[in-house]
């Protein structure tokens, strides 16, 4: 009898134990559970005048995370205080922490992304493997003489004259002409610009153009 007994002590003893790690461990199940949080947003460009698509968007010290859809949209499981690093080509990197302080389960954002320059390293592409050999092929080169003929065509001075009448003004020029207008602008401001029809100089001008033929229609 003093056998059994001191067994089932044992057993209760052990049983109680049992009871509290179950307890303990199930309340810090509870208090991670409480912890988990549905992230969910939106990802726009600076100006959030479009959504941005295949923004990766991870845990920081995780490899978990996910991508945002065609329409800007990520949605995943996260925790309270976890860092949320949002990154992608040509843009900067953006880092979100979620607060700890929520009420609920569930936080949404719109987080905004701006552009940012990568500098890549120059590459050379070349039709041979050396200029050496490029050269020396040129050269050998058998060129059909229709090839010149087209060419020397194009080059004529009347084709690239009425080329280049036909074109339109590239940024620099338009650049140069818009300051052009500005400055002279500027220079009179508050009073009346010089009229020069009583300008001497501009009517000496005007009879040379003249008699050189400058006016003539061509």
């Amino acid at each position: 009898m003093y056998f059994c007994r001191v067994i089932f002590l044992a057993l209760k003893k052990v049983g109680f134990i049992c009871l509290l790690l179950l307890a303990g461990m199930s309340q810090l199940f509870a208090q991670q559970d409480n912890d988990l949080v549905q992230f969910a947003g939106v990802v726009v460009s600076a100006d959030s005048s479009s959504v941005l698509p295949l923004i990766s968007i991870r845990i920081k010290g995780t490899k978990k995370g996910t991508y945002s859809d065609a329409s800007g949209f990520f949605s995943f499981v996260a925790r309270k205080s976890d860092t949320i690093i949002f990154s992608s080509i040509a843009k900067r990197t953006v880092e979100f922490v979620i607060p700890t302080n929520l009420s609920g389960t569930k936080y949404s954002v719109i987080q905004p992304m701006y552009d940012d320059t990568i500098y890549l390293p120059e590459t050379v592409i070349r039709p041979w493997p050396t200029p050496e050999e490029f050269n020396y092929y040129f050269v050998k080169a058998n060129i059909p003489d229709e090839y010149f003929t087209r060419a020397s065509g194009n080059l004529r001075s009347k084709v690239l004259q009425s080329m280049g009448a036909g074109m339109a003004m590239d940024a620099q020029e338009a650049t140069a002409y818009a300051q052009q207008a500005q400055a002279y602008q500027y220079y009179y401001q508050g009073q009346l610009p010089p009229q020069r029809l009583f300008d001497p100089i501009a009517w000496s001008q005007f009879f040379n153009a003249w008699k050189k033929g400058d006016l003539k229609k061509k």
